[in-house]
C-alpha cells in the first residue's frame, strides 16, 4: 500500500532493540509482552476479494510453514468474491482454512469479519497477492516476545520487464523499517495479539482506504509497542502498469484525506506548503535521507538499480505528478471527510 505521507513529518522516538521500535505508554498502563507462549495459536487474516489468480500461491505458501498445522489456521474474509476463488477453496477442502463470507465493502471490513470468525492469540496479516517465507509464522509469533505489534519485511517479486512504475511503486510503499519510525505499517505484513485487535476495536471500516495506518497509530496510541522485525517475510508483486500504480496512489491518497477531514485535520498534501510540491518533496526526501529520485538504498534491497535513464524518467513523476495527484485526492476526500464529520 503506498503511503500518501509517508516521508511527512518527524518520526517517533525509536528504541534500537534487535529491531527499530516504537514504544509509547499509558501512565497508567505498561503493556506486557512475554504473556505469547511459544505454543500459541495463530490466525492468518487475509480480506479476498476476486482473488482466485492468487489464492493458490498464498495456500501453498501456508502449507509450506515450520509451524504445524494444529498450530494455526488460514481465516479469508470474503468480500463479495464472484470468480471461483470460493469453489476452489471449497474443493480443497482443506481443515486449515475457514471462510467468513460476506457482500462487498472494503478491505477492512473483510478483515474485521475474518478476525471475528478467528480462534488464534496471535493474528497474522497479510494480502491475498502475498507469498510468505515458509518460516514467516515462526518469526513472526518469536518476534511478539518483544513487542505487541510486529511489522515484517516485505519483499518485492519484480517482473521480467521492470518499468519506471516497478520503481516508484518500490519507492513510495512497504518500507517497513522506515513507516515503523513514524509509527504506521502496513497489513501486507503484520502481526499482532489479539486481544488488542478488540482492546482498540479492530479496524475503522467506514473508508476503504488507509485502514492499516490508522489502526497501527490507533494501537501505538493506546499503548501498544511497534517494532519491525527483518527475518519475518512475505513476498509481494510490483504494480508495474502506469493505470495500476496511479489508480492505486489515487485512491489511498482520496482515502487519507477523508480519514483526515473526518477528524478536524487538513491533509498533508493540501497545506500551503505543498502548493508548489518540487521544494517540500525534496526537503522530505532529503530529510529522511532518500535519493533524489527513486531511493537507491530501498531499491538495492530489493535487487534493483535504477538507470541513468529510470532515474531520468522518475523525476518529473516524483516531483510533479504525484504530488498535485494525491493533493487532488486527497482534497476531495478531505471535503467527504468533513461532510462525515458534520453529520
Amino acid at each position: 500500500m503506498p503511503s500518501p505521507h509517508h516521508d511527512v513529518g518527524e518520526p517517533a522516538n525509536v528504541r534500537n532493540l534487535s529491531a527499530a521500535t516504537v514504544h509509547r505508554e499509558r501512565p497508567s498502563q505498561t503493556r506486557g509482552t512475554s504473556e505469547i507462549p511459544s505454543s500459541a495459536s495463530i490466525s492468518v487474516i487475509v480480506p479476498v476479494r476476486n482473488g482466485r489468480s492468487y489464492v493458490e500461491d498464498l495456500v501453498a505458501a501456508l502449507d509450506r510453514q515450520t509451524v504445524p498445522k494444529d498450530d494455526f489456521e488460514l481465516v479469508l474474509g470474503d468480500d463479495g468474491s464472484t470468480d471461483g476463488t470460493l469453489e476452489w477453496l471449497a474443493r480443497r477442502s482443506l481443515p486449515w482454512i475457514r471462510v467468513a463470507a460476506g457482500s462487498p465493502r472494503n478491505s477492512y471490513a473483510a478483515r474485521n469479519r475474518a478476525v471475528s470468525h478467528a480462534s488464534g492469540a496471535i493474528l497474522a496479516f497479510c494480502d491475498i497477492d502475498c507469498v510468505p517465507e515458509p518460516d514467516w509464522l515462526e518469526q513472526g509469533r518469536a518476534a511478539l516476545g518483544g513487542a505487541d505489534v510486529v511489522a515484517g519485511r516485505v519483499r518485492f517479486v519484480l517482473p521480467e520487464r521492470r518499468t519506471v512504475w516497478t520503481l516508484l511503486d518500490i519507492d513510495s510503499s512497504k518500507d517497513h523499517e522506515r513507516e515503523v519510525r513514524n509509527s504506521t505499517a502496513e497489513t501486507a505484513n503484520l502481526i499482532l495479539r489479539r486481544s488488542l485487535f478488540d482492546e482498540i476495536g479492530g479496524f475503522e471500516d467506514s473508508v476503504p482506504e488507509f485502514g492499516d495506518f490508522d489502526f497501527v497509530q490507533r494501537a501505538v496510541a493506546h499503548g501498544a509497542s511497534l517494532a519491525f522485525a527483518p527475518d519475518v517475510i512475505v513476498w509481494h508483486p510490483t504494480r508495474d502498469r502506469g493505470t495500476a500504480f496511479l489508480r492505486s496512489h489515487w485512491l489511498y491518497s482520496r482515502g487519507y484525506g477523508e480519514r483526515e477531514g473526518r477528524a478536524g485535520r487538513l491533509p498533508a498534501d493540501i497545506r500551503p506548503k505543498s502548493l508548489v510540491p518540487i521544494v517540500p518533496v525534496w526537503r522530505t526526501r532529503r530529510w529522511w535521507g532518500r535519493s533524489l529520485g527513486p531511493d537507491r538504498h530501498w531499491l538495492a534491497e530489493n535487487g534493483v538499480v535504477p538507470t541513468a535513464m529510470e532515474n531520468l524518467l522518475a523525476l518529473p513523476l516524483l516531483y510533479v505528478v504525484l504530488p498535485y495527484l494525491r493533493a487532488s485526492a486527497q482534497f476531495i476526500g478531505w471535503l467527504g471527510g468533513r461532510r462525515l464529520r458534520a453529520r
